[in-house]
């Protein structure tokens, strides 16, 4: 009797430990089952871009930005966007030149258009957000004559636009709406005030770059500098830095100018374009299919 109820029990010990294995195992493959057949249904279904899927509820951006602040600045203006398509097959040679203006548009900038013009010569605008109606006609006649205008922020004031990534977006964003409003373009580029890393966003630059990017706007830094902000520099001087910048690129030249009202600007451009030219240089506009040049960044 005591061996029949031995055995029952040791049956009865086998038959628990079988269930606590096989149960869960088939419940586990259920489990998968049913997830798969979630997920294959989720994809077939199209959410509208402003609403945001949080377990089993939709919630819209502003609700999202208030619960989630590690996501928020993500969720900001959701039409602040560019269309890229990736950067083009047209070659760049070290023989390309891109002129590029940050900072207007300023009072010196109708006669920079004009010398463009005759010297029938495109380049690249980073303005800043202005509210004098003189300097955005200006603004209008360098998209209306073929310039290409890009984002250098609106207030162009580096403690408040890089003090948060919901700052940075709030000034671009402003200085993207300028430009639309007033050139009839939609901007897809930008420079940030200071290059894309300096000393104000050095330990934010990584996620800010990388938003932009997200939005599809290209960013574009320098590789010669025209050195146009020193006190008294005369316009030979400024074409001297620029010329020998040039010379000096491996690839295309970026090159930066300030378009500040400097009454030697016009001049050091006007030199350099002839110099250049008669070298053999080809004066190209930056779109966001034009291939940055190659910085290095510290981890």
């Amino acid at each position: 009797m005591k061996e029949k109820s031995v055995g029952f029990y040791k049956r009865l010990i086998l038959a628990v430990t079988a269930a606590l294995i096989i149960l869960p195992t088939i419940f586990a493959l259920v489990l998968m089952i049913q997830n798969r057949r979630l997920r294959e249904k989720a994809d077939s279904l199209s959410l509208p871009d402003d609403i945001i899927t949080v377990g089993a509820t939709q919630l819209e951006p502003a609700t999202l930005a208030k619960s989630s602040p590690l996501l928020s600045y993500q969720l900001l203006y959701p039409d602040f966007k560019a269309e890229f398509h990736g950067f083009s097959d047209l070659p760049t040679t070290p023989k390309h030149v891109f002129l590029t203006f940050d900072d207007g548009p300023s009072m010196g900038t109708a006669s920079l258009l004009d010398l463009l013009k005759e010297k029938e010569v495109k380049a690249t605008f980073f303005v800043n957000g202005k509210t004098n109606r003189y300097l955005s006609d200006q603004l209008k006649r360098m998209a209306a004559e073929g310039h290409e205008v890009g984002m250098h922020s609106y207030s162009h004031r580096y403690k408040i636009i890089y003090s948060s990534e919901n700052n940075l977006l709030d000034d671009f964003y402003r200085n993207y709406l300028y430009i639309k409003n007033e050139a009839g373009v939609t901007p897809t580029i930008l420079r940030f005030p200071g290059g894309s890393i300096n000393i104000f966003n050095a330990g934010s630059y990584q996620t800010m770059i990388s938003e932009m990017l997200r939005r599809g706007f290209m960013y574009y830094d320098w590789n010669v500098s025209a050195g146009d902000t020193v006190a008294k520099i005369g316009s030979q001087e400024i074409a001297t830095n620029v010329l020998n910048g040039v010379r000096l690129c491996v690839g295309p030249a970026v090159v930066l100018f300030h378009d500040n009202g400097n009454p030697a600007l016009t001049e050091a451009v006007s030199i350099v374009i002839d110099t250049l030219s008669k070298e053999g240089y080809v004066f190209r506009k930056l779109d966001n299919s034009v291939k940055p040049p190659a910085f290095v960044y510290p981890d």
